[in-house]
């Protein structure tokens, strides 16, 4: 597992073909890390057979004249006859071609394809009800969902390459993107929505579970878990730097599978600061995990209805 998308519909867990495709692995990790991929909306929708996605500005074109992430790590053009015989399976990730250059936006198969218009690099590994739900969206008549579904977060679960790339915090949406949101069927709720602050926005996101409360500084994220690790074993491990309030890992709806991260809830600020500290880059069931402070209440996303 490589990278994980916290959409408005449920996650996506991603596995990436790093051997056979880096190139194209490297530019998406890339872009993951740099948090592009942030309120990019999922569009075009073809049922059972693809779905765009990865233009965070959209309806405008993709820019990539200041995106420097982009342009070092851009791979080759393979052409669209050098695939030929290749068969798409539902899950499977392709950067989209524009004027013979790959991504940053990319394609995500709903159903068997024979053609494929450049290299798949990665398939969906867990988050199918996700799949299932953007291919079963009522669209309007640009094949976009009347009821958005959009990127909240990246997290990366394993880079392979170590990319040197920065990580800044995660955006807040600007105004166009606020002004393009499309989140209820009533227009007139939409305004009201539109009108309101970026707190709000967030809020509604699902982001925050008010705009009015703050994220809290006792919740400690981590990820890159070993999926044979329990929520009891993270509590064993991180009860020697404070008393523990709540332990979550996520796990897919369907399987019940872990999604290989998750939350741990301190009673105490300093206990989430030490833990932070101390076990960043730890090893538990021989992993090396990942831990940060959670940049959300709002732990479990629910499918929209």
């Amino acid at each position: 597992m490589s990278v994980l998308l916290e959409t408005t519909a449920g996650n996506l867990v991603i596995d990436l073909d790093t051997d056979s495709r880096p190139k194209e692995c490297r530019l998406f990790l890339a872009l993951c890390k740099r948090k592009y991929y942030h309120y990019s909306p999922f569009v075009n929708v073809v049922k059972n057979q693809s779905v765009d996605c990865g233009n965070p500005h959209f309806p405008e074109p993709v820019d990539v004249a200041h995106l420097d992430t982009y342009a070092e790590y851009t791979p080759p053009f393979t052409p669209v006859q050098s695939l030929s015989g290749t068969v798409g399976q539902i899950g499977q990730i392709m950067f989209a071609v524009r004027d013979q250059t790959p991504g940053p936006e990319f394609k995500v198969l709903l159903g068997p394809a024979s053609r494929l218009q450049s290299p798949v690099f990665g398939s969906v590994a867990e988050g199918f009800t996700t799949l299932e739900y953007i291919n079963e969206c009522i669209l309007d008549i640009h094949l976009r969902p009347l009821k958005d579904v959009r990127i909240l977060h990246t997290y990366i679960l394993h880079d392979p390459f170590d990319l040197p790339v920065s990580s800044p915090a995660s955006p807040l949406p600007t105004q166009t993107q606020i002004d393009s949101f499309r989140l209820l069927l009533d227009e007139d709720a939409l305004q009201d929505i539109k009108a309101e602050s970026n707190a709000l926005t967030l809020e509604v996101l699902g982001d925050l579970p008010s705009a009015k409360i703050q994220p809290s500084d006792k919740v400690l994220f981590i990820t890159k878990l070993n999926p044979i690790t329990k929520e009891e074993d993270l509590r064993l491990i991180f009860q020697r730097f404070g008393t523990i309030s709540s332990v979550e890992i996520i796990k897919d709806k369907v399987t019940g599978h872990s999604l290989c991260y998750g939350f741990i809830e301190f009673t105490d600020k300093k206990a989430v600061e030490l833990a932070y500290r101390k076990m960043e880059g730890a090893r538990i069931d021989d992993r090396r995990v990942h831990v940060d402070f959670s940049q959300s209440t709002k732990r479990k996303r629910q499918r929209p209805f």
